[in-house]
């Protein structure tokens, strides 16, 4: 099955683990694509044990079948990220 990525931003490592968190919040419906019936992963790549300050790696990206499945998880995070912001 072909594989999409979506990366992302550097800036945005260091939420990755809340974004993880929101994640497994989130219901299957939303975390997996109905189409295929693959969840969506976070994947970090340029894996480096000596980054100081930094994130221990280089690269991190959405990972799953299709962009429909990434995109619909991405969406679901940030309305999540609003509703408990308020």
């Amino acid at each position: 099955m072909l594989k999409v990525q979506r990366a992302i931003h550097p800036s945005d490592f260091s939420s990755i683990p809340r974004t993880r968190d929101l994640i497994k919040r989130l219901p299957e419906a939303v975390r997996v694509c109905s189409e295929h019936g693959e969840a969506v992963r976070i994947r970090e790549s340029d894996i480096s044990p000596n980054t100081g300050a930094g994130p221990p790696f280089g690269k991190a990206s959405y990972f799953s079948c299709c962009d429909a499945a990434i995109e619909k998880l991405i969406n679901a995070i940030v309305d999540e990220a609003q509703r408990l912001a308020t």
